[in-house]
């Protein structure tokens, strides 16, 4: 990553491309950046870093990640096709890893709730919010250093729907300083963000053929995987 004068960051390489195809293209995004522009002009954004370097104002994101999260992105390059992506969209498997504090109780497992936007976070209600449902495995752990590798396959798809569902059963995402409890604890050092990343896209395309990506966690998130043995990623 490279700063922009009033000192945000940019990738210093093009942004990775991962599939292109028909009028699907599906990205690597950096952690770092916003997928969308903010209130500050001046603050690069990951859908006009791609519209520029791929030449095509008309590109369109499909799916948000947040600034922080790393991973798979898919945009629609011709806007004649967005009810098409976005049907390709609905009916694709979305995976993602995240090292959490704390070790979960089961294998696997399921959150649901309904879930409210606030003030820069989303909290649980009874009623007045949309479901959300995350189905999660446990692919390793250390209980010396009291932190889990899991990996979250989205049912629904809302605003902070991973990161809430972790710490609501008392697992939040390392480094998550928005839904991380101060009473969770680990012996790994603390991350520049929360470790958590868009691993795996499955879909089907225009041209009904099965589409797989997978991304590889980056560096940051790599460096805490050696304190977990036997982990077999999602297929």
């Amino acid at each position: 990553m490279r700063e922009t004068k009033p000192g945000f960051q940019v990738p210093e390489h093009p942004i990775r491309k991962w599939y292109e195809k028909g009028f699907l293209l599906a990205v690597e995004k950096p952690a770092g950046i916003p997928v969308h522009p903010t209130f500050d002009p001046n603050r690069p954004n990951l859908e006009d870093l791609v519209r520029q370097q791929e030449k095509q104002p008309e590109l369109r994101l499909l799916h948000r990640l947040d600034r922080d999260t790393s991973g798979i992105l898919l945009f629609c390059k011709e806007p004649t096709k967005n009810k098409d992506a976005d049907s390709i969209l609905a009916n694709s498997e979305k995976t993602y890893l995240a090292i959490c504090v704390g070790i979960p109780k089961e294998k696997e497992f399921r959150v649901q709730c309904f879930l409210k936007d606030g003030k820069g976070k989303v909290s649980s209600v009874r009623s007045g919010g949309k479901k959300a449902i995350t189905d999660f495995t446990l692919l390793s752990y250390s209980k010396e250093k009291n932190i889990s590798l899991v990996a979250a396959k989205l049912v629904t798809g809302r605003r902070h729907q991973i990161r809430f569902h972790l710490s609501s059963i008392g697992i939040p995402i390392l480094g998550d300083e928005t839904y991380g409890e101060s009473s969770a604890k680990s012996l790994v050092p603390k991350p520049k963000r929360f470790i958590l990343h868009s691993y795996l896209l499955k879909f089907k395309n225009e041209f009904d053929e099965e589409v797989k990506i997978v991304s590889e966690p980056p560096s940051d998130f790599q460096s805490y995987l050696h304190f977990f043995s036997g982990i077999r990623f999602p297929e």
